[in-house]
């Protein structure tokens, strides 16, 4: 999304690289987490519930972009911060748990390349240096500690398309060659002993579909997204074990999945399950499962998880339909659409 907001695709005559330079990776000690400790310093209130930060700060109209974000008034400001640091909003955030994500932006010359250099190098002085690099129409610098990331990126001018504009770059054109800094704080729940109970009698009864799920290493190093943060749980030393798996324990106390995070959803949360099926057209076809889950959002009656998907139209409607029979809940198989 970023990519389409500030820049789109990169002109057939400019350099790509891709996938772009590896993160500088962080140790985690007994001192704790140093992307941490940074967050701490520059007092962003990640250990918060977002309903505390909200009720506290309020919510307010981005002269920027001229969508609601909610301003943290009292963290550090970056040398030539263009916009201070600030976190998204939105009905589907759980207002219980802590805001995970957090962005900034800075310009101090019209040179892109330049004003990446000197944010990453007022950032290194805190943790020390990491690679800068092209990566698609951007440059970008990003460290990683455990889940947690904070990530440099800028636009440069001469690697997006000619033929694009931006209104948000006519109303202020220092966004062209700005650096915008995202913080990942990595935050999941950790299981409590009750989750530990039913994972350690944890019994597989699917896979999920391999293009959906990551390697067994990376499931750890992988923050959760900012609507998933109710269900999904710290996997610890379970990875192993129940990773690109769907189950339950045998008292059917809860669905628990593992695909780029280990979700636990109790079984009063699951509300129902959902296929969603495509038939051959522009794109393959294929299906997918998600379940509908409970959530304390307000003014928000479910969320969805994806489980697993298919390549087959009908490739997941038995599973869905079993998963609901054992948890005595509807299956809403939709109608079959064109894959556009």
């Amino acid at each position: 999304m970023l990519k389409w907001l500030f820049g789109g695709r990169p002109a057939a005559t400019a350099p790509v690289a891709a996938p772009g330079p590896q993160p500088a990776r962080l140790e985690i000690t007994e001192a704790g987490n140093p992307l941490h400790r940074l967050f701490d310093a520059w007092g962003l209130p990640w250990r918060d519930p977002r309903a505390a930060v909200e009720a506290r700060e309020g919510i307010r109209r981005d002269p920027l972009y001229d969508w609601d974000t909610m301003f943290v008034s009292g963290a550090a400001a970056l040398p030539g911060v263009l916009q201070p640091w600030n976190a998204g909003v939105s009905d589907r955030f759980a207002p219980t748990l802590p805001i995970v994500r957090f962005s900034a932006i800075t310009w101090t010359c019209d040179d892109a390349e330049a004003n990446l250099r000197q944010i990453a190098s007022h950032v290194a002085k805190w943790i020390g240096p990491a690679p800068i690099g092209a990566e698609y129409n951007t440059e970008v610098c990003r460290w990683q500690a455990g889940a947690a990331g904070l990530q440099l990126t800028t636009w440069p001018p001469a690697r997006q398309s000619p033929g694009l504009s931006n209104d948000v770059h006519a109303r202020e054109p220092r966004l062209r060659t700005a650096v915008h800094l995202t913080a990942t704080t990595g935050f999941r729940l950790p299981l409590t002993a009750r989750e530990e109970a039913w994972i350690e009698a944890f019994q597989a009864v699917a896979t999920v579909d391999p293009q959906r799920t990551v390697a067994q290493a990376r499931i750890v190093d992988i923050a959760p997204g900012e609507t998933e943060l109710e269900y999904a749980r710290e996997p610890g030393k379970h990875v192993t074990r129940i990773a690109s798996r769907i189950g339950y324990p045998p008292d059917l106390a809860a669905l628990i999945f593992c695909t780029h995070q280990l979700f636990v959803v109790p079984r009063e949360d699951v509300l129902g399950f959902t296929v969603t099926r495509l038939h051959r057209a522009k794109g393959p076809g294929g299906s997918y499962l998600q379940v509908r889950c409970r959530t304390p959002c307000y003014d928000v009656p479910d969320k969805t998880l994806f489980l697993t998907q298919s390549s087959d139209p009908e490739g997941v409607t038995a599973l869905g339909q079993a998963l609901a029979a054992t948890f005595d809940r509807p299956c809403d198989i939709g109608p079959l659409f064109a894959d556009a």
